[in-house]
């Protein structure tokens, strides 16, 4: 296991339809199902007990919303301006994930 604790990130309508709305949008064949075939997957830090998912989402939701934004569309000037976690969670489903098991002997690489 590592110290590390993951969110799983899933799109909701909110986010469609803001993808549906940009410039030079997404087909009306995208679908919540075709957005969501590969989630993102968030290392986040470990914690203990589950009230402590409510603060760790609240100290990284604004960056995760950044990331699954960019993941679309990199133009930030169409990006939501008043993004906060009601929001978040409006646009978003948020699995938490606990335990973490780290299968391969290779090292970790992090990516900017």
């Amino acid at each position: 296991m590592i110290n590390r604790s993951a969110i799983t990130v899933r799109a909701k309508e909110p986010f469609l339809k803001w993808l549906r709305g940009l410039p030079d949008p997404v087909g009306l064949e995208t679908t919540l199902e075709s957005v969501n075939r590969e989630p993102h997957v968030y290392l986040l830090p470990e914690y203990a007990m589950l009230d402590e998912q409510e603060e760790l989402l609240a100290e990284f939701f604004d960056l995760v919303f950044e990331c699954q934004l960019d993941g679309w569309w990199r133009d930030e000037t169409d990006w939501p301006i008043d993004r906060d976690l009601a929001m978040f969670k409006q646009w978003f489903d948020i699995t938490f994930h606990s335990m973490i098991r780290d299968l391969t002997d290779a090292p970790l690489l992090h990516e900017d």
